[in-house]
């Protein structure tokens, strides 16, 4: 729940945000670019599948991402938009119920929606693995994959440089290498700071 208000908060922050640089979609968007995003976030355990109990799993979130535009912008309308591809290394730290990191490595795919300009929305999906000191009954491995769809906006604070704020569902289980694997979900918010280099 604190990630979902600390989401909304920042997406308030970047419509409530003064005139946007003038920055030109097909410019900064073009095929080739390169992105370099620094983003921090933090989640707490959700129960969408309505366990009787679960470890109240909170965490914080460190998650560089090194990614490319392998297209000009497509699409009509609205729907014009840019994929980008990328690979975001990941580290989490777990607050509750105990001390404990996650970190690995995720496929990171983000479509931006560039109709909408000054403010930018975006869809994302990740999927990656990695390792975790995590010891709760809904995962007990040293071993974890990680899945997570995010929906977010973008805003130019200046020509290449991109302030983002979202929100991501996050599902971490071992993928039944090892039982018990109930898994566990989480809502997350995320912050960052891209930088595009054309």
């Amino acid at each position: 729940m604190r990630g979902l208000r600390l989401s909304a908060a920042l997406v308030a922050l970047l419509c409530w945000a003064g005139a946007a640089a003038a920055a030109d979609p097909a410019g900064e968007y073009a095929r080739g670019t390169k992105i370099f995003s620094l983003e921090v976030g933090g989640g707490v355990q959700n129960n969408v599948e309505g366990h009787r109990t679960i470890s109240n799993i909170s965490f914080v979130n460190l998650m560089p991402r090194f990614s490319v535009l392998p297209l000009d912008p497509i699409g009509p309308g609205f729907l014009r938009g840019s994929l980008e591809t990328g690979l975001e290394p990941w580290l989490q730290y777990y607050l509750e119920p105990r001390g404990a990191t996650g970190e690995g490595l995720k496929v990171a795919l983000r479509y931006h929606f560039l109709g909408a300009s000054p403010i930018f929305p975006y869809v994302e999906v990740l999927a990656g693995m990695g390792g975790t000191s995590l010891n709760v009954p809904e995962v007990r491995s040293d071993f974890t994959f990680v899945l997570e769809a995010g929906v977010g906006l973008g805003y130019f604070l200046t020509d290449g440089v991109q302030l983002t704020a979202g929100y991501r569902f996050q599902h971490i289980s071992n993928g039944n290498i090892e039982r018990p694997n109930r898994g566990f979900n989480s809502d997350a918010g995320v912050l960052g700071l891209s930088f595009f280099f054309h």
